[in-house]
């Protein structure tokens, strides 16, 4: 037996001899641990998803958390925020055949010190977005709701879901921003068992509208409002006074699936999606002014049995933007007389990893990952590129004992490493605005930078009586960056599961 091998089975003797050989509850550990991150992905599936638990679990709880960076890493997203949120989860399985599950929440707080963004959703529309220098804190109000069934016929595993979001995003500080937000997502899917596999097939629609201003309430406060098309460019022709506009977004996903119908066998995972968003001036006759086409290909593959998985991870993704060439006005229509694609960015991350998980009186699970990633964005004219590229290893570790009879404990500890390996920044500093050359030297040198993460939570659980518990979560993390820089996170859960 070596070295190793050998502490861990005496950390396992000592703590299920503290345990009184008390086993965790098999409740938290199916659907909260770690080990159940292995079929998220097949969650996407509705028909999957409904094979995914043996048992029903279900949580109400209130959250508060609080992020802050010394220095923003993206200044489109600030530097920190404070959320306060009210969620419950379900998942019911009804019999053996059928389950349903569905999820609501509440979301309140607020961005700390945005910039170059009065958009919302920055992620998700970047770069085209309405942006000014100023910025500000913003506060957010998110409701969302989910839910989801699935049964099976013979052979055939059906399930559908829904899933709805609403926000809104606002300043009550010149600039005024007012994002107000709307995404619908609809999935289908079905599942056929032959030769001990699962072999899924999915599909997914989203619809996505978002209304978005800027105003102010004191005429010598104005300052431009840029619609920005990325590495730091704008719309001349429409930005400074027109800042009413919108988003309309839509996709689709095709997904396909190979699961085990038992603990052993190959798993693998394919997501094919495209979404396009269309940014439209309100002011001018709804004219379109861009469009963010986003083509992605996410894929896993790997082995499993009852205590340890093998996996490889492919994720690309490609976002082309065009802009619209609007000719001579006549009133307040501008009709759109072509378009070119100015934008262009390649996104890749690829990965290896292993899990190994170990049941009993302590049930442990450790994981590692180490993979590569780059992102290349290029303005095509006058020519701009920012390129990086990144090697990373993640390592974590849980745990779940029960220090006595009614009391779960989960702990779980996350690291991760990220060092850069390649990096270019070209731009045509002639042709650039002093305030914009600053921003993107600032988001290069955090592009390039390395990171060092770290982060633990703990949550303890009491069971007050067979059908309902009690339980208390807590959050911390830390993240390291070498341009001088660093983040520090926390929050806290209080709820009942049942």
């Amino acid at each position: 037996m070596t070295k190793a091998r050998f502490y861990i089975s005496m950390l396992t003797v000592i703590a299920c001899w503290q345990t009184a050989a008390a086993k965790p509850d098999s409740l938290m550990t199916e659907h909260l641990g770690m080990w159940q991150k292995l079929t998220t992905h097949q969650q996407t599936n509705p028909a999957l998803h409904g094979i995914a638990f043996t048992s029903s679990f279900s949580q109400l709880y209130l959250k508060a958390e609080n992020m802050k960076q010394s220095k923003a890493f993206e200044v489109e997203k600030g530097n920190g925020f404070f959320s306060q949120e009210a969620d419950v989860q379900s998942f019911l399985r009804l019999s053996g055949k059928t389950a349903v599950w569905g999820s609501a929440g509440y979301l309140t707080g607020k961005q700390k010190n945005i910039r170059w963004n009065s958009t919302s959703d920055f992620d998700l529309l970047k770069p085209y977005v309405l942006a000014d220098s100023v910025g500000g804190d913003t506060r957010q109000e998110r409701y969302h709701f989910a839910g989801g069934y699935a049964t099976q016929l013979n052979h055939w595993l059906l399930g559908a879901e829904m899933l709805f979001r609403a926000s809104q995003e606002y300043r009550d500080v010149d600039p005024r921003m007012r994002g107000v937000v709307n995404d619908l997502t609809i999935r289908l899917g079905t599942a056929y068992n032959a030769a001990g596999y699962h072999w899924a097939i999915g599909f997914q629609g989203n619809i996505y509208k978002q209304t978005n201003s800027v105003v102010f309430y004191r005429e010598l406060g104005v300052v431009p409002e840029y619609q920005m098309t990325g590495l730091g460019t704008e719309y001349a022709r429409f930005s400074g006074d027109k800042r009413t506009l919108y988003y309309k977004g839509e996709g689709k996903k095709l997904l396909l699936d190979v699961t085990p119908s038992e603990e052993k066998g190959i798993y693998g995972h394919i997501e094919a999606g495209e979404n396009r968003y269309r940014r439209v001036l309100a002011e001018l006759n709804s004219m379109p002014l861009t469009d963010m086409y986003v083509n992605s290909l996410n894929t896993i593959l790997g082995w499993k049995n009852e205590a340890w998985t093998i996996d490889a991870r492919f994720d690309y993704a490609e976002r082309l933007g065009d802009e619209h060439i609007a000719g001579t006005s006549a009133s307040t229509y501008f009709p759109t007389i072509g378009r070119r694609t100015m934008y262009k960015n390649h996104l890749l991350n690829t990965s290896l990893g292993a899990m190994f998980n170990r049941k009993g009186c302590v049930d442990w699970t450790i994981s590692a990952h180490g993979g590569y990633l780059l992102d290349h964005e290029r303005y095509v004219y006058p020519e701009r590129r920012m390129e990086y590229s990144r090697f990373y290893g993640q390592l974590a570790a849980e745990l779940f004992f029960n220090p006595t009879e009614r009391l779960t404990v989960q702990w779980r500890l996350n690291t991760a490493y990220y060092a850069n390996a390649d990096k270019r920044l070209l731009l045509p500093y002639s042709d650039m605005r002093p305030s914009a050359i600053g921003k993107i030297e600032d988001e290069f040198a955090f592009a390039k930078a390395n990171y060092t993460d770290m982060n633990t939570m703990v949550r303890s659980e009491y069971r007050v009586t067979k059908s309902y518990a009690l339980f208390a979560t807590i959050e911390g993390g830390y993240v390291y960056c070498s341009a001088g820089a660093h983040q520090t996170g926390a929050n806290l859960s209080i709820g009942v599961t049942f």
